[in-house]
């Protein structure tokens, strides 16, 4: 088994933080000490030398490093702010149609969440234009089993019931799930890594949510946060992780006092005054 002191030499040399794989670290290690062995290092030293001399076993060893958690509506309380309260406001002041971009979707659980929202936002409206969500994922393998939509029972345990009801199909004896296939019509599947160019936007939401601002750091992540940000419109929405936060107030982003994961973007801070819709929800 790798050493965590092993472990966090391999990170310091890729600037990745250790505090975002300290509680997930038992299973990154034991793929990237199947990586080694594959390799033929045995040392650690040996293991750097060589990821850096081979973009091959570079590309696989951040594939080792790549942390799944997925499930639907995850953070609860993220998703009753966005339905009660930003949703409804953007469907009103964009009624040519709203764009939305799922960044490291991983299954799908996060894009699928928000197109139930959605649909249940755009309800109390006489009309309101289809939300169009783009869903990337640096591994196509999660991609494929989004766009099947089917889940095993445990992943729909924090979904309200009525919404289960709604949107969901019991299949294979009962024991999966099969989404609604009307979610899935304006939800579009694309492999992407969150360090390449941000794919064709501009878009009124982004899920940032338990990846970029947890897996990586210094001017890498910084990089990829600043081409991400210009990817929103200029009161567009940037949502991240309960426990991330924004590095930097250059980007001219405003945090939600409401729901401290949820940022606007802002070019004039004055706009700030239009924003009372969104901070209205409590506790």
């Amino acid at each position: 088994m790798l050493s965590d002191q092993e472990f966090r030499q391999l990170l310091d040399d890729l600037d990745r933080p250790w505090a975002g794989f300290r509680k997930v670290r038992k299973g990154v290690k034991k793929r990237v000490r199947r990586h080694m062995e594959q390799l033929g290092c045995f040392r650690i030293e040996d293991y750097i030398e060589h990821i850096h001399r081979n973009p091959y076993a570079r590309a696989e060893c951040e594939r080792c490093l790549m942390v799944t958690i997925s499930r639907f509506f995850r953070d609860r309380r993220l998703w009753d702010y966005l339905q009660h309260h930003v949703l409804p406001t953007l469907i009103d002041r964009y009624q040519d149609g709203l764009a939305a971009w799922s960044a490291g979707c991983a299954s799908g659980e996060e894009p699928y969440s928000l197109a139930m929202i959605y649909k249940e936002a755009a309800a109390s409206f006489r009309f309101a234009a289809p939300l169009r969500i783009l869903a990337t994922d640096a591994e196509d393998a999660g991609l494929l089993r989004a766009a099947a939509g089917v889940y095993p029972a445990s992943s729909l345990r924090e979904i309200p019931e009525h919404l289960k009801t709604r949107y969901f199909l019991k299949v294979r004896n009962g024991r999966h799930w099969r989404i609604d296939p009307g979610l899935r019509e304006d939800i579009t599947w694309q492999v992407h890594h969150l360090l390449e160019a941000p794919p064709q936007g501009p878009f009124h939401l982004i899920f940032l949510r338990n990846n970029l601002l947890t897996y990586y750091q210094g001017a890498v992540m910084e990089d990829a946060l600043a081409h991400i940000a210009v990817s929103l419109v200029p009161d567009g929405v940037l949502i991240l992780g309960s426990h991330e936060r924004l590095p930097t107030n250059d980007l001219a982003f405003i945090r939600s006092p409401a729901c401290p994961w949820v940022y606007f973007r802002n070019k004039h801070r004055q706009q700030c005054n239009n924003l009372s819709a969104f901070n209205d929800y409590r506790d």
